[in-house]
């Protein structure tokens, strides 16, 4: 795989957890706005329908819909990639397979680092003399 690949799988694999932290940082400003405006607003169906509004914004749910094919996609493609190519054993497929599942995005970044970045495996020689 040359490194322009590399990066751009790299880019892919962390970019669920950038999406995390989108969410998490407009999910609280949007709990913030809701508790600065409790008080101006007397009529709790006024306030529920105008961020209800918010929340079905098409720029969220295309954000979520892209969220969630990120996701699938590189699932999809790490499980082909363990069974292309040659691991050690069928229970170390089996084991990344059941990673990917269960555990998804971390899995992802967990078999990018160990499987795709390249280790140094040359070691400098000791010269025993």
């Amino acid at each position: 795989m040359s490194q322009k690949s590399k990066f751009i799988l790299g880019f892919f694999t962390f970019l669920p957890v950038i999406y995390g932290i989108i969410f998490l940082v407009c999910y609280l400003l949007f709990i913030k706005e809701i508790v600065l405006h409790l008080d101006t607003v007397s009529d709790p169906q006024v306030l529920f329908k105008q961020y209800f509004t918010q929340i079905l914004n098409p720029s969220v749910i295309l954000f979520i819909i892209a969220a969630v094919i990120t996701h699938f996609s590189l699932m999809i493609w790490y499980i082909v990639h363990v069974l292309k190519t040659g691991t050690k054993s069928e229970g170390e497929k089996v084991m990344w397979i059941l990673l990917f599942i269960f555990i998804g995005t971390i899995a992802n970044i967990i078999y990018f680092l160990v499987r795709i970045v390249p280790t140094p495996s040359a070691r400098p020689t000791e010269n025993i003399s």
